[in-house]
């Protein structure tokens, strides 16, 4: 694999959790990005990174900034898809502060900030598979290229909520 260099501010993001207390929320058509499968308790999540020339800034399906609400709830099984069609490296998975939320919910943390060719390149995907064990307020986020302070540097972050009971489902804020 080509060697592939940090590329500072543009592709980080802080990993502190996000609170949502008094945000609204509004649901969107997510049939291109989930499907549930009630029986099984499953969700397959397609991630979908790539550049907005509107935003101008790179997203997930579209959303930046916590724009985007995943709400799953807890006991769920997500098999995570992961498509990076963005025009730099980019590593993902759902963080509490600077750890995976849930084991093998993305890319672990301290592995890509310690390796200068993390993460996937334009045009890769990987999936991820997990099971949402504990309810609380995750960030779905791009870690490549964070910083020890764990201080936003890019919008390229959404959020995960486990909820105790209902259905899996996407909405905005």
């Amino acid at each position: 694999m080509k060697h592939v260099t940090k590329w500072g501010a543009i592709a980080a993001i802080g990993l502190a959790t996000v609170g949502l207390a008094g945000c609204g929320t509004a649901p969107i058509d997510a049939s291109q990005f989930m499907q549930v499968h009630p029986a099984s308790k499953t969700v397959d999540l397609k991630i979908i990174g790539e550049y907005s020339s509107s935003q101008q800034v790179n997203t997930f399906d579209g959303y930046t900034n916590g724009q985007l609400v995943v709400t799953i709830p807890v006991g769920y099984h997500v098999n995570m898809d992961f498509v990076n069609n963005g025009p730099i490296p980019e590593a993902i998975g759902i963080y509490k502060h600077d750890h995976l939320a849930f084991p093998n919910a993305g890319m672990p943390y301290q592995q890509v900030m310690v390796n200068p060719s993390a993460g996937l390149l334009p045009g890769q995907s990987q999936s991820f598979s997990f099971t949402a064990t504990q309810v609380g307020t995750y960030k779905l986020a791009n870690v490549l290229n964070g910083n020890n302070n764990n201080s936003p540097t890019s919008g390229q972050w959404d959020i995960v909520k486990v909820v105790s009971s209902g259905s899996p489902s996407m909405s905005t804020t």
